[in-house]
């Protein structure tokens, strides 16, 4: 996919534990931030070379509990900013519908270039997720599927989807990002990730949001 066209800004901003320090202009000029447009028009991709997070996704709303996550504070604070995802080598964040691209996205990436900049990890505490040996053996194999063939392709469009539970033949998913409001997720869900467990896994009968 190719970049955003709209521009950069200078301005500077508040950081997550007050004003930011000064970063060399050399080393912030040479932090690569590109804009990828998502199928959500309300969604946009903000894709990095350094590393956020060493795995998993994790999203933040506005007015959620963000404490473990500095660069959600961050990014959070801007008018018109509704949702954050933070992922290994991307930030999806999702505006208000009122809220206009053109103002936003450049000190967004000023946000994220000084929050580069400062070493900082993007999520502190990354939680406590189930042992694999704690999964019965259809939920490894739907997670396994997930991971190998589902999610690397979400991601692209900046979202991801997390297997939440497997209950009398119905898989429930949690659709996340740019995927999350996106006009296109019920398709995704049916024609897509349906589809595709139900032909690997005869015990899969349908595929529903964790969030209907």
């Amino acid at each position: 996919m190719g970049t955003s066209p709209i521009p950069d800004g200078a301005t500077v901003w508040m950081g997550y534990g007050g004003p930011m320090e000064p970063q060399s202009t050399d080393t912030f000029d040479a932090i690569q931030v590109d804009t990828v447009p998502t199928p959500n028009p309300d969604a946009l991709m903000f894709r990095v070379t350094e590393v956020l997070v060493p795995t998993g996704t994790y999203e933040y709303m506005k007015g959620s509990e963000a404490k473990n996550a500095p660069l959600a504070q961050l990014l959070l604070q801007h008018e018109g900013v509704a949702l954050v995802l933070i992922a290994p080598r991307f930030v999806t964040v999702r505006k208000e519908p009122e809220a206009s691209w053109a103002r936003i996205v450049p000190p967004l990436k000023d946000d994220i270039r000084r929050f580069l900049a400062s070493g900082e990890m993007a999520v502190l505490d990354t939680g406590v997720t189930l042992k694999p040996e704690e999964r019965t053996e259809i939920e490894r194999k739907i997670i396994q599927i997930l991971d190998d063939d589902i999610r690397p392709a979400v991601a692209n469009d900046g979202g991801d989807v997390t297997f939440v539970s497997f209950d009398e033949g119905v898989v429930y998913l949690q659709l996340s990002g740019a995927c999350g409001t996106c006009p296109s997720s019920t398709m995704t869900l049916k024609m897509g990730i349906e589809t595709l467990l139900k032909e690997e896994i005869p015990e899969v009968q349908s595929v529903e949001s964790a969030g209907a």
